[in-house]
């Protein structure tokens, strides 16, 4: 059994104003089995709309030393801002967790199970074991997200369901010890990457909640996003050490 002292949560925002005063009280009402201790790092990729002033609303509702709050003043990308929450993370254990609410924040504690009872040292949150999850986001999303696990399984010598899950909870010394470049959407398969080249490291997936949105509704990622993916699968998979 392991014993984990603290989680970081970090939070990268973009234009997010509709969803992250919500998402910001489910992560804060969130109580951790086991007693585990958490952050919360929010970090504000120079959102345009009022995401700002939503989290500051929230900072001055809840005033806590476990809640850090970044603000980048050019928008960098979602890489950028897990960069960013990884230099101030003091946790043991580290997630992500998007500013919408497409994923369920109670689902973290469903990832930390593994690590606690098995010593796992990577869990990811599948969108796609649970088949309750009505895929919003279109057939097509769907398929592409199926095809860069399918490549990122025969590239990296894995074998998960989800490659592009936000859910990634890494143990914070690996987290930390990875060289990570990529600023926007291609964080997802560099990560997995470069954890997959880690010896002895062992990845557990868990079943989560996914309440998809559609790009009419504020999400973000795109054809290109694919694209740039299926190019950092080959890039740091077959042509990086």
């Amino acid at each position: 059994m392991q014993k984990i002292k603290k989680l970081s949560i970090i939070i990268p925002v973009f234009n997010e104003e509709k969803t992250i005063f919500q998402l910001l009280e489910k992560v804060n009402e969130i109580e951790l089995i086991g007693g585990i201790e958490k952050e919360m790092i929010i970090v504000n990729d120079a959102s345009s709309d009022n995401s700002f002033a939503e989290i500051n609303v929230f900072l001055q509702s809840f005033k806590d030393h476990n809640i850090k709050s970044i603000t980048h003043e050019i928008n960098q990308g979602k890489g950028a801002g897990i960069h960013s929450g990884l230099k101030i993370a003091t946790g043991d254990w580290i997630v992500i967790q998007d500013a919408d609410l497409e994923l369920d924040p109670n689902d973290l504690n469903k990832l930390l199970e593994p690590i606690i009872t098995s010593g796992i040292e990577v869990v990811y949150g599948s969108r796609f074991l649970d088949k309750t999850n009505k895929p919003g986001d279109g057939f097509m999303a769907r398929q592409a997200n199926l095809f860069l696990t399918w490549l990122s399984n025969v590239v990296f010598g894995i074998k998960i369901t989800d490659m592009e899950t936000c859910y990634k909870m890494v143990r914070g010394d690996l987290f930390k010890g990875l060289v990570l470049k990529e600023q926007r959407f291609g964080f997802e398969p560099e990560i997995t990457a470069k954890l997959a080249k880690i010896k002895g490291v062992r990845f557990k997936e868990v079943a989560i909640q996914y309440n998809a949105r559609m790009a009419s509704e504020g999400k973000k990622i795109g054809w290109t996003d694919g694209v740039r993916a299926m190019y950092c699968i080959l890039k740091y998979g077959w042509f990086s050490k």
